[in-house]
């Protein structure tokens, strides 16, 4: 542990407030064997924006960087020692869904409470400096009430979601996700036979509200909204029932046009969204996530609902280990063998694009999200894609060599991005080299294979890393 850190988690004081208790925990728990400043000019990096009291987004984007690069642990270690330091609550916000993510959900919810704990310091008198003081301080509540709410309710706890949410609602009773969120409570304690009693005044007026905000959103009476799952550049994910067949879906809708300001037109966008579902629906395998309904009119998709959240989720909460690796590569190898014999290329696979089905140990697991999915022949002409930029679609460390090149994508090179998920599984809890990350159209990772690869898994692996990473296209079988 570093010599800060060691500093920080001795002090007496650290105790006085929960905010410094929660911050103290965190240092305590993940101090030891995480990556220091000293060590790592980036998070060196993040220290100094911290220190710089930098904008939440600036200090977010190294966050997320050093998080991709698996440096997620030295990253919360600089956030917490900053915090028992200097207390933000913005930044304690962030800290404290990035523990409730993967790393440590218990302190994700001590540090989110310590935040509700924090009095406000009740300077609003009415001038506009404090009238946008409190509004901040409202959103800063609003915000960390339906993080603890939405995962308690994930967690099972009904009634303590449900006093989260009602928090939400004293502060914005028109507020849509703790309307959905509340509701549901509602609903699934009144299933189980429990009072539902109105616990804050007035919310007796918000019976009947959930109905007419779903109705305004997505049209239909098939769907019942639940909690958001994710949201990308262009739509967003909920939990939904669907009440025709009497499942639990995924609802993928497509944003507003207020969200599409990356200079991609709307309708570009549009089409892109249901190719994507055309796409899906030609693949037949038990292994890609299916897909259940389109509704164009109302610009939404539903698709099957896997629980477990996402490999590279499940790869931090040790739900899926190199224990697995065998039963994980076997289901995306014939994921990837079906979608390549509809015609398709993938063009993005990676862990965060491969859904785990349940939330446990050695859940199977689904290739999804085929945003980026082409037609499987590749251009007569290849080195002419050289001059297209777009064919590089994808995400950087499991690009294939030729894609680099601005090569088109092919079947494979959705082989290549599979080894390099199958080499990460393999390592984890340790983190791809750096390398990896480059634009370098040469880079050959096979030589590092020895030296990556725990022993007991060298021979069984070994060789089908070998094939699947081969700088030459022709090479990769699996």
């Amino acid at each position: 542990m570093s010599e800060t850190l060691v500093r920080v988690v001795a002090q007496p004081a650290a105790l006085d407030t929960p905010l410094a208790s929660a911050t103290s925990a965190i240092l305590r728990r993940f101090g030891e064997g995480a990556t220091t400043p000293d060590e790592l000019p980036e998070l060196q990096l993040l220290v100094d924006e911290l220190e710089a009291k930098q904008p939440l987004p600036l200090i977010d984007a190294r966050l997320r960087a050093l998080s991709h690069a698996g440096y997620l642990r030295g990253a919360v270690l600089a956030i917490a020692d900053h915090l028992a330091r200097h207390p933000r609550l913005d930044l304690a916000l962030r800290l404290a869904s990035e523990l409730l993510d993967a790393l440590d959900p218990e302190l994700g919810v001590a540090l989110a409470r310590a935040i509700l704990a924090v009095p406000d310091d009740g300077t609003h008198d009415g001038r506009p400096d404090s009238r946008r003081a409190r509004a901040e301080r409202f959103e800063l509540e609003i915000s960390t009430n339906l993080m603890l709410a939405e995962h308690l309710l994930e967690r099972g706890d009904v009634s303590g979601a449900q006093r989260h949410f009602e928090a939400v609602l004293a502060i914005d009773v028109d507020h849509a996700r703790g309307l959905r969120g509340w509701s549901s409570c509602v609903r699934e304690l009144e299933r189980r036979g429990l009072s539902t009693e109105h616990r804050s005044r007035g919310l007796s007026l918000l019976d009947g509200l959930e109905e007419l905000e779903l109705a305004g959103g997505i049209g239909l009476d098939r769907y019942e909204l639940g909690r958001p799952l994710g949201r990308g550049r262009h739509a967003v994910v909920y939990e939904a029932y669907d009440r025709r067949v009497g499942r639990s879906v995924a609802i993928k809708r497509l944003l507003g046009d207020d969200a599409r300001r990356d200079g991609v037109p709307a309708r570009v966008v549009e089409a892109r969204f249901f190719a994507e579902a055309q796409t899906l629906a030609k693949v037949r395998s038990p292994h890609v996530v299916a897909l259940l309904d389109v509704q164009p009119r109302h610009r939404f998709v539903a698709l099957e609902l896997c629980r477990g959240g996402n490999l590279r989720l499940a790869m931090r909460k040790q739900l899926l280990t190199p224990a697995d690796l065998p039963t994980v590569a076997e289901q995306l190898r014939l994921a990837l063998r079906a979608v390549h014999a509809a015609g398709a290329v993938h063009r993005d696979v990676k862990p965060a694009n491969i859904l785990v089905r349940e939330a446990r140990p050695g859940a199977p697991v689904a290739l999804a999200d085929f945003g980026l999915a082409i037609g499987g022949e590749p251009r007569a002409e290849p080195q002419a894609a050289a001059r297209n930029p777009s064919v590089r679609a994808g995400t950087l460390r499991y690009l294939a060599p030729e894609i680099k090149q601005g090569i088109q994508a092919s079947p494979a090179s959705d082989l290549y991005a599979a080894g390099v998920v199958v080499l990460e599984l393999a390592i984890t809890p340790a983190p791809l080299p750096a390398d990896f990350d480059r634009v370098d159209p040469n880079f050959d990772p096979r030589p590092l294979l020895d030296e990556l690869l725990p022993e007991q898994l060298r021979a069984p692996w070994k060789g089908l890393l070998e094939r699947l990473l081969s700088p030459n296209p022709a090479e990769r079988t699996w």
